[in-house]
């Protein structure tokens, strides 16, 4: 964590010499305003390369000063990883910080955020999605942070190969097969590095479960362990048979679209703003309408998939030494993840709103296929992973087990054993 440091300090040095962060440092000093250094990546700022994304985040930036001229927001753009964060909160540089949702609940137990709840404006939690708020509050019944947006992973598919999409694995093998044997295509790509991501809701749809009541990982055990199992054997079968490009087995999101582009794979999993994200920019317009989505097929085990409800959430650095910067904080918070907010930065993302009044007021999640498939998606089998933070342990032991299986490395048994031996070690060192 030491080596990010010099990285933040740069980070912070630069926004020092623009006029802006001048001027608002100065004024700060005289005590008229109050600086709220707000961290987070550049993809979810206003100098994203995107011109969509720069004037969605800034008019929020610019309604908040209108709304609150005592405070003045200052935008430290950083690398938006897990490390340079974390180095951000220990050494108490930032207010507030844009961070995945995975991340939020070992920082929560360790004591780095304040608590919204008094913060907050009558009504404030009322508005969110139910689930968004019990989850932030799982940890240690403080609320840390509020979601800003979520997503859902489903599967893309051209309809010129395929015209109707499989609906559980044993279909999808026989769609992967089908198209594999006429076309030489691939019917389906995973990326595998981000795997317990498309994973875990299923497991949960099997009847599986992670931890117990007492937070120690069950997963590996009985009925969990035969539910894993059966996950793994799927993925084993699909990449034994070769219908799935080897390529995806060591690639993420990212990775795995080249040979999507090059007209190779003609289906594949990745999170719902993928046609946004990756196919209307990259494929002529006459292929991108071929595309189309619907949500992950699942194990035959199980009456219907549960998928990951993912996204992001604007967390309250704590501040006992500054009271007022962090009220501040938790007024831009707030103003941040607002019905105005809300609507228009997850338009400019493609991401989904986390407070229903957004999604219904909207045409344009009622109107959009892909974003009413992921709606439908969530509605129906929505699942938030467990805010533990042994979590990530959890998730980082699994990826890195079914790539040995996909690779053909490891069995399905040998992977699992070393999986659960590196997860039960974690637990170990925790308690």
């Amino acid at each position: 964590m030491r080596r990010t440091r010099p990285l933040i300090a740069l980070l912070l040095l630069a926004l020092a010499t623009t006029p802006f962060a001048l001027h608002a440092t100065a004024v700060a000093q005289t005590g008229e305003q109050t600086v709220v250094r707000y961290l987070v990546p550049q993809w979810a700022s206003s100098r994203d390369t995107r011109i969509e994304r720069q004037i969605a985040f800034q008019s929020v930036i610019d309604s908040f000063h209108l709304r609150y001229p005592q405070y003045r927001l200052e935008q430290v753009v950083g690398p938006g990883s897990q490390v340079s964060i974390a180095q951000a909160l220990a050494d108490g540089d930032a207010d507030a910080i844009w961070i995945n949702h995975a991340w939020y609940a070992d920082w929560q137990a360790a004591g780095f955020f304040a608590d919204l709840t008094n913060y907050l404006s009558d009504g404030a939690e009322e508005a969110f999605f139910d689930w968004t708020i019990e989850a932030l509050r799982s940890v240690d019944g403080r609320l840390g942070a509020l979601w800003h947006n979520t997503d859902t992973p489903l599967y893309f598919f051209d309809t010129t190969y395929i015209g109707e999409a499989p609906t559980t694995w044993s279909e999808l093998r026989a769609v992967a097969e089908q198209v594999f044997v006429d076309t030489g295509k691939y019917a389906i790509s995973y990326p595998i590095r981000n795997w317990a991501q498309y994973n875990m809701g299923m497991f949960a749809a099997l009847g599986g479960e992670i931890f117990d009541a007492n937070g120690r990982p069950v997963l590996f055990e009985g009925a969990n362990r035969d539910a894993l199992e059966q996950i793994f054997d799927h993925y084993a079968t699909i990449y034994g048979l070769g219908f799935a490009p080897a390529s995806s087995a060591a690639a993420n999101h990212d990775q795995q679209m080249p040979p999507v582009f090059a007209g190779d794979v003609v289906a594949m999993v990745s999170n719902n703003n993928a046609e946004l994200r990756y196919l209307r920019p990259n494929l002529p317009p006459g292929e991108v309408e071929n595309w189309s989505a619907a949500p992950l097929p699942y194990p035959d085990g199980a009456d219907a998939g549960r998928f990951v409800a993912g996204g992001w959430v604007i967390a309250l650095a704590a501040n006992d030494a500054d009271p007022a910067k962090e009220a501040a904080a938790a007024a831009w918070i707030e103003h941040m993840t607002d019905v105005n907010a809300q609507r228009d930065t997850n338009k400019a993302g493609g991401w989904v709103p986390t407070r229903p009044g957004v999604i219904e007021a909207d045409p344009f999640y009622a109107d959009d296929p892909f974003m009413v498939t992921t709606v439908s998606a969530l509605n129906a089998g929505g699942w938030v992973v467990p805010f533990n933070p042994l979590y990530p342990a959890v998730v980082t032991s699994l990826n890195e087990a079914i790539a040995q299986v996909v690779t053909g490395q490891q069995t399905v048994a040998q992977a699992l054993a070393e999986a659960e031996t590196a997860v039960m070690r974690e637990y170990e060192a925790a308690r």
